[in-house]
């Protein structure tokens, strides 16, 4: 009687400690490939030229980096997935019962490579990466996962046609967040570590242990590529490696939390990315309320907050992970007790612990507010508006720089050419200054003769921002009365000059500004235009 009651406990024991053994192994084999396959990674990036070269503004490491250690990550990755079926009968027949999903995952794999490692050469358009993770995402809902109902605090939400965009929306996100919190080194190595190691054990948790393989293999893959990637790297991860950890995880975080054919619960994946999906979701808005494509470059993210605070590349690093395990915990518990308000809170707690000590999201936050308050006010009568002119805004984002002397010189030039609408944008993140302002006529002009200028701000070889302008054409030659607008900038020009002058003398001898900003000669002119009618 006892033998029998202790055989189905030996042998659950015995599967479990083969289950810990295969992980082990996998982490380790991924690991040792990863540290023999990147020194040579490295030598082929430099040989074929795909390096990041300091960019003077918002690149300021000293030297050139080899980029495309991505490949070894994938690289580690996949040997370790090949020893895995090579080593145990068990486990092939383990892939063979998934073979539609890892048949799909390696080609969307592929893919994202590709696309990564053609950025990382040739610095392709935000669009047509966007393009190439569409594919991948694509293929990955072609090889059956896809999110057709979500569960949150016990409600069931039926996504119908939605289905498709809803699991392409995640896929990209997680792409993407992963993408663009690779910004300090090791940063986007580390992170990917902790969530991999979380997604394995919530893997293991639910079941699902093919997928709590896969994400030891990527956790011990990075791991061998940390040795090189930790500050100062002697290689960078790139786009192929930093989209390659979002897409895997966004695909093993809802794989983990599948409650059913194509149900997952909807709580815990979000919890395991909280942290890079607050940091591009931050970057969105800002880019968006400061009049920038979402698209665009700057200074912004979470670690560079945390830089800007006066912590290291290393503690930032460390406190990014501490804070990417907060919320992975929580995620776990929320599995583990089968309760969604564990996930959430552990992300709300997270969130409001970087706001209230203004160390990321704060401004961005009151930005928002202070837009949402403006176009308030604007529908109230005009003694309610404070000292604004009708129809004007400005927001400072960042930076000390006099901007609103600046802009003020620019409403003059307005109002004296009868313009239409001007727009200020200031973006540089070399000095940390973002700037914009917005103003335009409350009366309506005439459409059909209304023209648009979008002028470049540079000083010597930095972008400044840019200068928008709308304006109606008047009576006579056009050509006539936009020369005399060009040189109505001219005031505005000087002072700009002027402006930039002042900010590089006031500013510290080791700051990004003064060590990067080429030397300017008095008569140097900033603005260059372009005028489309």
């Amino acid at each position: 009687m006892t033998n029998d009651n202790q055989a189905p406990s030996t042998k659950h024991n015995n599967n479990a400690q083969r289950t810990m053994l295969t992980l082990a192994k996998a982490f380790l084999v991924a690991l040792l490939c990863s540290l023999l396959l990147t020194p040579l990674v490295r030598r082929l990036a430099l040989w074929y030229g795909v390096v990041d070269r300091p960019d003077e503004h918002r690149k300021l490491h000293d030297d050139a980096v080899p980029l495309a250690g991505g490949l070894a990550v994938m690289g580690g990755f996949c040997l370790a997935l090949m020893a895995a079926f090579a080593w145990s009968p068990r486990w092939r027949d383990r892939f063979a019962d998934d073979w539609q999903f890892l048949l799909g995952l390696f080609a969307s794999v592929a893919v994202i490579g590709i696309v990564g490692l053609l950025d990382d050469r040739y610095q392709i358009r935000g669009r047509q990466k966007l393009a190439g993770q569409i594919v991948a995402a694509m293929i990955l809902v072609f090889s059956g996962l896809l999110i057709e109902t979500l569960t949150i605090f016990g409600w069931r939400i039926e996504l119908g046609l939605l289905a498709v965009p809803f699991t392409l929306f995640w896929f990209l996100g997680a792409t993407n967040a992963l993408n663009l919190i690779d910004g300090v080194d090791g940063l986007a190595t580390s992170v990917g570590i902790v969530l991999c190691l979380a997604v394995s054990i919530m893997a293991l948790m639910t079941g699902h242990v093919t997928d709590a393989v896969l994400a030891m293999a990527v956790a011990g893959s990075l791991a061998g590529f940390l040795v090189y990637n930790v500050s100062p790297a002697s290689i960078f991860l790139g786009d192929a490696g930093s989209m390659f950890i979002g897409l895997i995880l966004g695909a093993l975080a809802i794989r983990c939390s599948l409650k059913g054919p194509a149900t997952i619960a909807l709580a815990a994946p979000v919890a395991l990315l909280a942290i890079p999906i607050m940091d591009v979701s931050v970057a969105i808005v800002r880019r968006k309320l400061m009049g920038r494509s979402i698209f665009s470059a700057d200074r912004g993210h979470l670690h560079h907050r945390l830089l800007h605070h006066g912590f290291g590349k290393r503690t930032t690093v460390l406190l990014i992970g501490l804070l990417c395990g907060v919320t992975a915990v929580g995620a776990l518990l929320s599995e583990y007790t089968q309760n969604d308000v564990m996930a959430i809170s552990a992300v709300v707690v997270v969130a409001a612990v970087l706001g209230l000590t203004r160390l990321f999201g704060h401004q961005e936050f009151v930005l928002l507010v202070r837009r949402v308050k403006h176009v308030v006010v604007s529908l109230l009568p005009l003694r309610g508006r404070g000292q604004l002119r009708p129809g004007e805004s400005h927001d400072r984002l960042e930076g000390s720089g006099q901007w609103d002397e600046l802009w003020g010189t620019l409403i003059e030039f307005a109002e004296r050419f009868d313009l239409s609408a001007v727009q200020l944008i200031v973006h540089v993140p070399a000095m940390r200054e973002a700037y914009r302002a917005n103003w335009q006529r409350t009366a309506s002009p005439d459409e059909t003769k209304l023209w648009h200028s979008d002028i470049p701000l540079i000083a010597g070889n930095l972008a400044v921002g840019r200068l928008r302008v709308t304006g109606s054409n008047g009576h006579g030659s056009a050509c006539v009365w936009m020369s005399d607008l060009i040189a109505g900038l001219k005031p505005f020009e000087e002072q700009m000059v002027d402006l930039i002058g002042e900010f590089l003398k006031s500013a510290p001898a080791n700051s990004a500004s003064a060590d990067h900003l080429p030397p300017r000669t008095g008569k140097e002119r900033i603005l260059s235009y372009n005028a489309e009618s």
